[in-house]
Protein backbone atom coordinates (compact mmCIF):
# COMPACT_ATOMS: atom_id res chain seq x y z
CA UNK A 1 0.00 0.00 0.00
CA UNK A 2 2.83 2.72 1.00
CA UNK A 3 4.68 1.27 -2.39
CA UNK A 4 1.73 2.15 -4.51
CA UNK A 5 1.16 5.12 -2.88
CA UNK A 6 5.21 6.26 -3.16
CA UNK A 7 4.88 5.56 -6.71
CA UNK A 8 1.57 7.55 -7.82
CA UNK A 9 2.86 10.19 -5.64
CA UNK A 10 6.26 9.82 -8.19
CA UNK A 11 3.89 9.80 -11.30
CA UNK A 12 2.33 13.20 -9.57
CA UNK A 13 5.92 14.91 -9.43
CA UNK A 14 6.78 13.89 -12.65
CA UNK A 15 3.39 15.44 -14.54
CA UNK A 16 3.95 18.18 -12.31
CA UNK A 17 -0.10 18.41 -11.78
CA UNK A 18 0.27 21.74 -10.82
CA UNK A 19 0.71 22.65 -14.32
CA UNK A 20 -2.32 20.69 -15.61
CA UNK A 21 -4.68 23.65 -14.78
CA UNK A 22 -3.16 26.56 -16.71
CA UNK A 23 -2.61 24.33 -19.98
CA UNK A 24 -6.56 23.30 -19.48
CA UNK A 25 -7.25 27.15 -18.66
CA UNK A 26 -6.19 28.23 -22.47
CA UNK A 27 -8.22 26.27 -24.66
CA UNK A 28 -11.36 26.72 -21.99
CA UNK A 29 -10.41 30.70 -22.28
CA UNK A 30 -10.01 30.36 -26.04
CA UNK A 31 -13.85 28.69 -26.55
CA UNK A 32 -15.23 31.66 -23.90
CA UNK A 33 -13.84 34.27 -25.63
CA UNK A 34 -15.40 32.97 -29.26
CA UNK A 35 -18.46 31.81 -27.13
CA UNK A 36 -18.15 28.33 -27.84
CA UNK A 37 -18.65 28.97 -31.63
CA UNK A 38 -22.26 27.39 -31.26
CA UNK A 39 -20.52 24.04 -31.14
CA UNK A 40 -21.71 21.40 -28.44
CA UNK A 41 -21.45 21.60 -25.70
CA UNK A 42 -19.46 18.10 -25.39
CA UNK A 43 -16.77 19.55 -27.45
CA UNK A 44 -14.95 21.66 -24.44
CA UNK A 45 -14.75 18.73 -21.68
CA UNK A 46 -12.67 17.06 -24.79
CA UNK A 47 -10.51 19.77 -25.87
CA UNK A 48 -9.51 20.78 -22.22
CA UNK A 49 -8.69 17.13 -21.97
CA UNK A 50 -6.61 17.08 -25.34
CA UNK A 51 -5.07 20.37 -24.09
CA UNK A 52 -4.13 18.17 -20.84
CA UNK A 53 -2.97 14.88 -22.23
CA UNK A 54 -0.48 17.26 -24.73
CA UNK A 55 0.74 19.38 -22.03
CA UNK A 56 1.87 16.53 -19.55
CA UNK A 57 3.28 14.84 -22.92
CA UNK A 58 6.03 17.37 -22.83
CA UNK A 59 6.02 17.69 -19.22
CA UNK A 60 7.25 13.64 -19.61
CA UNK A 61 9.55 14.15 -22.49
CA UNK A 62 11.73 17.03 -20.98
CA UNK A 63 12.25 15.16 -18.17
CA UNK A 64 13.27 12.45 -20.48
CA UNK A 65 15.61 14.51 -22.61
CA UNK A 66 16.88 16.46 -19.51
CA UNK A 67 17.56 13.10 -17.79
CA UNK A 68 21.63 13.70 -17.89
CA UNK A 69 21.08 17.10 -16.87
CA UNK A 70 18.89 15.95 -13.68
CA UNK A 71 21.27 13.72 -12.31
CA UNK A 72 23.24 16.73 -11.69
CA UNK A 73 20.90 19.77 -11.55
CA UNK A 74 17.87 17.79 -10.18
CA UNK A 75 18.56 14.64 -8.93
CA UNK A 76 15.52 14.23 -6.67
CA UNK A 77 13.34 13.98 -9.93
CA UNK A 78 11.47 10.95 -10.46
CA UNK A 79 13.69 9.57 -12.96
CA UNK A 80 16.82 10.42 -12.17
CA UNK A 81 16.07 9.16 -8.68
CA UNK A 82 15.05 5.54 -10.01
CA UNK A 83 11.44 5.73 -8.79
CA UNK A 84 10.37 5.81 -12.33
CA UNK A 85 12.08 4.19 -15.72
CA UNK A 86 13.15 5.89 -18.47
CA UNK A 87 11.66 3.42 -20.57
CA UNK A 88 8.03 3.85 -18.92
CA UNK A 89 8.25 7.50 -19.05
CA UNK A 90 9.38 7.66 -23.14
CA UNK A 91 6.17 5.55 -23.38
CA UNK A 92 4.15 7.09 -20.72
CA UNK A 93 5.00 10.29 -22.80
CA UNK A 94 3.96 8.77 -26.26
CA UNK A 95 0.44 7.45 -25.04
CA UNK A 96 -0.12 10.91 -23.38
CA UNK A 97 0.08 12.52 -26.73
CA UNK A 98 -1.67 9.65 -29.15
CA UNK A 99 -4.95 10.04 -26.07
CA UNK A 100 -4.29 13.94 -26.63
CA UNK A 101 -5.10 13.66 -30.54
CA UNK A 102 -7.24 10.98 -29.97
CA UNK A 103 -9.26 13.76 -28.02
CA UNK A 104 -9.35 16.21 -30.19
CA UNK A 105 -10.25 13.74 -32.87
CA UNK A 106 -14.00 13.96 -32.21
CA UNK A 107 -14.16 17.93 -32.39
CA UNK A 108 -13.23 17.75 -35.67
CA UNK A 109 -10.58 18.29 -38.51
CA UNK A 110 -10.05 21.81 -37.47
CA UNK A 111 -9.38 21.02 -33.58
CA UNK A 112 -7.52 17.71 -35.12
CA UNK A 113 -5.18 19.81 -37.01
CA UNK A 114 -4.16 22.48 -34.13
CA UNK A 115 -3.84 19.31 -31.92
CA UNK A 116 -1.59 17.76 -34.09
CA UNK A 117 0.06 21.06 -34.82
CA UNK A 118 0.60 21.49 -30.93
CA UNK A 119 2.11 18.11 -30.48
CA UNK A 120 4.36 18.69 -33.38
CA UNK A 121 5.63 22.38 -31.54
CA UNK A 122 6.18 20.14 -28.05
CA UNK A 123 8.52 17.60 -29.50
CA UNK A 124 9.93 20.42 -31.33
CA UNK A 125 10.69 21.87 -27.90
CA UNK A 126 12.23 19.23 -26.25
CA UNK A 127 14.14 17.26 -28.67
CA UNK A 128 15.74 20.58 -30.22
CA UNK A 129 14.52 24.31 -29.23
CA UNK A 130 14.98 23.74 -25.54
CA UNK A 131 19.06 23.97 -25.80
CA UNK A 132 18.80 27.13 -28.09
CA UNK A 133 18.72 29.90 -25.40
CA UNK A 134 17.18 32.65 -27.91
CA UNK A 135 14.70 29.98 -29.36
CA UNK A 136 13.33 28.51 -25.83
CA UNK A 137 10.81 30.95 -24.84
CA UNK A 138 9.43 31.51 -28.22
CA UNK A 139 9.08 27.64 -29.20
CA UNK A 140 7.29 27.53 -25.51
CA UNK A 141 5.28 31.14 -26.57
CA UNK A 142 4.05 29.09 -29.42
CA UNK A 143 2.64 26.23 -27.90
CA UNK A 144 0.76 28.27 -25.50
CA UNK A 145 -0.33 30.49 -28.52
CA UNK A 146 -1.54 26.78 -30.35
CA UNK A 147 -3.14 25.63 -26.82
CA UNK A 148 -5.31 28.76 -26.45
CA UNK A 149 -6.53 28.37 -30.23
CA UNK A 150 -7.47 25.09 -29.71
CA UNK A 151 -10.07 26.32 -27.73
CA UNK A 152 -10.98 29.17 -30.39
CA UNK A 153 -10.87 25.95 -33.04
CA UNK A 154 -8.94 28.59 -35.57
CA UNK A 155 -11.49 31.37 -35.40
CA UNK A 156 -10.87 34.35 -37.74
CA UNK A 157 -7.30 35.53 -37.79
CA UNK A 158 -8.48 39.02 -36.14
CA UNK A 159 -8.89 37.47 -33.25
CA UNK A 160 -5.99 35.93 -32.93
CA UNK A 161 -4.05 38.53 -30.82
CA UNK A 162 -5.76 36.67 -27.86
CA UNK A 163 -3.52 33.61 -27.92
CA UNK A 164 -1.08 35.86 -29.07
CA UNK A 165 -1.05 38.02 -25.71
CA UNK A 166 -0.96 34.06 -23.76
CA UNK A 167 2.01 33.25 -26.25
CA UNK A 168 3.73 36.21 -25.30
CA UNK A 169 3.41 36.14 -21.39
CA UNK A 170 5.12 32.27 -21.36
CA UNK A 171 7.60 33.66 -24.08
CA UNK A 172 8.47 36.18 -20.90
CA UNK A 173 7.95 33.28 -18.03
CA UNK A 174 10.17 31.18 -19.69
CA UNK A 175 13.27 34.25 -20.31
CA UNK A 176 12.57 34.77 -16.55
CA UNK A 177 12.92 31.24 -15.59
CA UNK A 178 16.98 30.76 -16.99
CA UNK A 179 18.81 30.06 -14.48
CA UNK A 180 16.57 29.40 -11.74
CA UNK A 181 18.30 26.02 -10.47
CA UNK A 182 19.55 26.75 -6.77
CA UNK A 183 17.74 30.23 -6.63
CA UNK A 184 14.97 29.65 -4.52
CA UNK A 185 13.78 33.29 -4.22
CA UNK A 186 13.33 32.83 -8.44
CA UNK A 187 11.77 29.14 -8.41
CA UNK A 188 9.07 30.80 -5.66
CA UNK A 189 8.49 33.97 -8.24
CA UNK A 190 8.22 32.09 -11.45
CA UNK A 191 6.34 29.62 -9.96
CA UNK A 192 3.41 32.73 -9.01
CA UNK A 193 4.09 33.93 -12.49
CA UNK A 194 2.96 30.48 -14.34
CA UNK A 195 0.15 30.60 -11.67
CA UNK A 196 -0.49 33.97 -13.13
CA UNK A 197 -1.33 32.45 -16.74
CA UNK A 198 -4.71 30.92 -15.85
CA UNK A 199 -5.27 34.70 -14.00
CA UNK A 200 -4.09 36.69 -18.16
CA UNK A 201 -6.52 33.83 -19.28
CA UNK A 202 -9.33 34.69 -17.48
CA UNK A 203 -8.74 38.70 -17.94
CA UNK A 204 -8.24 38.00 -21.72
CA UNK A 205 -12.10 35.77 -21.41
CA UNK A 206 -12.79 38.84 -19.57
CA UNK A 207 -11.93 41.83 -22.11
CA UNK A 208 -13.44 39.54 -25.36
CA UNK A 209 -16.25 40.46 -27.56
CA UNK A 210 -18.57 38.15 -25.73
CA UNK A 211 -17.91 39.90 -22.41
CA UNK A 212 -18.45 36.26 -20.66
CA UNK A 213 -17.89 36.92 -16.94
CA UNK A 214 -19.27 33.79 -16.05
CA UNK A 215 -17.17 31.94 -18.82
CA UNK A 216 -13.93 34.43 -17.08
CA UNK A 217 -15.03 33.25 -13.55
CA UNK A 218 -14.76 29.64 -14.60
CA UNK A 219 -11.41 29.85 -16.22
CA UNK A 220 -10.31 31.58 -12.85
CA UNK A 221 -11.53 28.73 -9.98
CA UNK A 222 -8.45 26.43 -12.03
CA UNK A 223 -6.59 28.72 -9.58
CA UNK A 224 -7.60 26.68 -6.83
CA UNK A 225 -6.70 23.62 -7.44
CA UNK A 226 -3.23 24.99 -8.94
CA UNK A 227 -2.71 26.85 -5.91
CA UNK A 228 -3.35 23.69 -3.54
CA UNK A 229 -1.23 21.33 -5.61
CA UNK A 230 1.38 23.77 -6.16
CA UNK A 231 1.88 23.46 -1.90
CA UNK A 232 2.21 20.00 -2.48
CA UNK A 233 4.41 19.73 -6.30
CA UNK A 234 7.34 21.45 -7.66
CA UNK A 235 6.11 23.00 -10.84
CA UNK A 236 9.14 23.73 -12.62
Amino acid sequence: MVRSRSKLLAYARLLRLPNVFTAVADPLAGWFVIGGGGDPQWQLPALAGASACLYMSGIVFNDCFDYNIDLVERPERPLPSGEIGRGTAWTLGAVLMVAGLAMAAPVGKVALSVAAFLAGLIFFYNSWARNIPGLRPLALGACRFTNFLLGMRCSPPHLWWFPAVIGAYAAAVTFLSQHEVGNPQRQAAIKRLLLGIIVVDALLVAVSPMGDWIGAGLVLSLLVPAIVLAKLFAMT
